[in-house]
């Protein structure tokens, strides 16, 4: 009995060692899917030679401590993808508002905007003063989930494994008169097949969605290229 079971099993063990020959032939599986929502934006927004400086990021719930780090990931992106632009760093922007006196009114208005959805301009104004940026980025990361399973296994030994990992995030730009600029929305996802593969790190996936959501800034859009508010 015990022969007749591993000569069964032979050809199970041949399959399997083909399929991870082949898979091992074609290399690792990875896709890589964006989507960015047409922006809307203003028909005199320009960024050329302006400085822009970075809001206090929101999040969904549980995604606090991310946001953060999402922010800083995206005004380095900001900064490497944008050499006409002077980019003020977000440790920076809060130092400039706190040692000027304005960290009550300063929270007070990021307090008030996930009620309203609007910056109070006196506040930004204050700020234009402070740190002498034309325009202030608003970041908010409204999801990001990983996912992990396998797809072959066998005698209790993980072979393929699958990794996902998907993030959207919202980018408003705002100028210091209290006007909504420019915004946008990108949807990142990140899927890969391989041998005991490694999880997709949110730092990666936070890096390649906010390039995808940069791109789409203007160097300068005339009125026939903006897209209608809705």
């Amino acid at each position: 009995m015990n022969r007749k079971g591993s000569k069964a099993k032979f050809p199970i063990l041949i399959g399997i060692l083909s399929i991870l020959s082949l898979f091992g032939c074609a290399g690792p599986f990875r896709q890589a899917k964006f989507f960015v929502e047409r922006p809307y934006s203003e028909p005199d927004f320009n960024l050329k030679g302006v400085r822009i400086g970075f809001l206090t990021p929101s999040s969904a719930l549980g995604l606090e401590e991310d946001r953060w780090i999402l922010l800083n990931i995206l005004a380095d992106t900001f900064k490497e993808m944008r050499e006409d632009v002077e980019v003020i760093p977000p440790s920076r922007i809060l130092s400039l508002i706190n040692q000027s006196g304005m960290a009550e009114e300063y929270n007070r208005m990021i307090h008030l905007y996930h009620t309203s959805g609007v910056f109070d301009k006196t506040i930004l104004q204050k700020i234009k003063k402070a740190i002498g940026v034309q325009f202030l980025v608003h970041l908010k990361l409204a999801s990001f989930n990983q996912y992990a399973f396998t797809r072959l296994s066998t005698f209790g030994l993980r072979v393929i494994d699958s990794q996902e990992a998907k993030m959207r995030i919202f980018m408003q730009i705002w100028d210091v008169e209290g006007r909504i600029v420019w915004e946008s929305s990108a949807e990142g996802i990140i899927t890969q097949e391989e041998f005991r593969a490694r999880p997709i790190s949110f730092n990666e996936l936070a890096k390649a969605t906010s390039r995808k959501l940069i791109e789409k800034l203007p160097d300068h859009i005339t009125p026939s290229a903006v897209s209608p508010r809705r």
